[in-house]
């Protein structure tokens, strides 16, 4: 009776502490959480750039949300990105929308820029533009010249680390 009832209790402990791992793995992954009422917003865009799902959302630099799904249009010319956005953070209208890197081979994110903040508010399912990220291949390709004046070196220029070594 003693060991059926001590067998009870640790596996009582073992089911708690599974529950409260997995509320604080919930918590603590990227994305959306349980705990937070979320309404959805839908932007549209010629490419993603290589935004993925469960990618963050902010507003301002502040985190609002997360990307809930990428759809490619069934004409493939364009994507519909679900957003997943806290209640308690309203979003004008009037906001841009961006998505962007962070770092200089980050993670990508959607970022939305307030403007005037005029009303109305965007409720949801809106359906919003985003701006296409920036990509360089496609600036390289226009500005041929441009990018060649960035990556011409002067005759006399000197790697940091010789410079170092000679003046020892």
């Amino acid at each position: 009776m003693e060991k059926s009832r001590l067998e009870i209790k640790v596996g009582l402990f073992v089911l708690v502490g599974l529950a409260l791992l997995a509320v604080l793995l919930i918590q603590f992954s990227k994305g959306t959480s349980l705990f937070h009422s979320t309404y959805e917003l839908r932007l549209h865009v010629s490419n993603v750039g290589g935004l993925k799902p469960r990618a963050s959302v902010l507003l301002a630099g502040v985190p609002v949300g997360s990307v809930s799904d990428i759809q490619l249009a069934p004409d493939g010319k364009s994507v519909t990105v679900l957003l997943r956005i806290y209640k308690n953070y309203q979003i004008y209208h009037d906001s841009r929308f961006v998505i962007e890197q962070s770092g200089f081979i980050g993670d990508q994110y959607v970022s939305i820029i307030p403007t005037a903040n005029q009303p109305p508010l965007l409720q949801n399912n809106a359906d919003v533009v985003c701006q296409e990220p920036f990509n360089c291949r496609k600036w390289r390709a226009r500005h041929p010249a441009s990018f060649c004046a960035l990556t011409k070196r002067p005759r006399n220029w000197t790697p940091p680390s010789v410079m170092c070594a000679a003046s020892c």
